[in-house]
């Protein structure tokens, strides 16, 4: 999150540079689909191109300030139905309804299948010698406003996340012109109050209030 003229660095307010999103993770052992340990972000990098790596040795590698977790609810999908520290994974399982519950696995399998194909696009496409390229172009492109004339994405690690919520089903089909200006920000705008600079999810999915996962109010 970038600094705000004020000095300030909070959720409401700044620019985000980097996003990734949360996938499942590469084990295949039992149960593993269902472990959080196991959970990784798959996110677009100079350094290593399409990455996934374990959520939480990410969030610890993590030099920024300010990072913020955006939780995803699907359709049907109540609140009190979240894993919490008080309710084992089997008993949320079985209060969830079976169309929650067959959503909730089409969507993580989905996300697996984008998960390795990002990551084997990337190794054949030598992705990471393109993303700092790229990341600069869109950027002044953005500034100029130059934009809506060229096929290259405002923010790639955004577009990257924009392609993964619609392949799974949650977010809206837009065209690629639309997908590639998604800037870091907008998933942190409510599609219900904003006509722009929001990412559009289906009916029925939505965004849960942002979990501050590291903050620095004073830069």
């Amino acid at each position: 999150l970038c600094d705000e003229e004020d000095g300030t660095r909070s959720v409401e307010r700044g620019s985000y540079e980097h996003c990734g999103i949360v996938v499942p993770g590469l084990s295949t052992a039992p149960g593993a689909e269902h472990d959080p340990s196991n959970l990784c972000l798959l996110e677009a990098t100079s350094g290593s191109g399409i990455a996934c790596r374990p959520l939480l040795t990410r969030l610890e590698m993590s030099r920024s300030r300010s990072v913020i977790l955006l939780p995803l609810s699907c359709p049907g999908e109540r609140r009190d139905e979240m894993d919490t520290h008080n309710i084992d994974d089997d008993d949320d399982e079985h209060a969830m309804s079976e169309k929650t519950i067959y959503l909730k696995d089409t969507t993580r399998n989905e996300l697996t299948k984008f998960r390795n194909k990002w990551l084997e696009d990337s190794t054949v496409q030598n992705y990471q010698s393109a993303h700092s390229t790229l990341s600069i172009m869109g950027a002044l492109l953005y500034v100029t406003r130059l934009y809506p004339t060229f096929p290259i994405p405002i923010s790639p690690s955004a577009w990257l996340v924009v392609s993964a919520l619609q392949e799974c089903g949650a977010a809206m089909k837009l065209n690629e012109k639309q997908a590639q200006q998604t800037r870091v920000e907008d998933f942190t705008r409510d599609g219900r109050f904003f006509e722009r600079d929001t990412v559009r999810l289906r009916p029925g999915w939505k965004f849960l209030s942002p979990v501050v996962m590291r903050e620095n109010s004073v830069s």
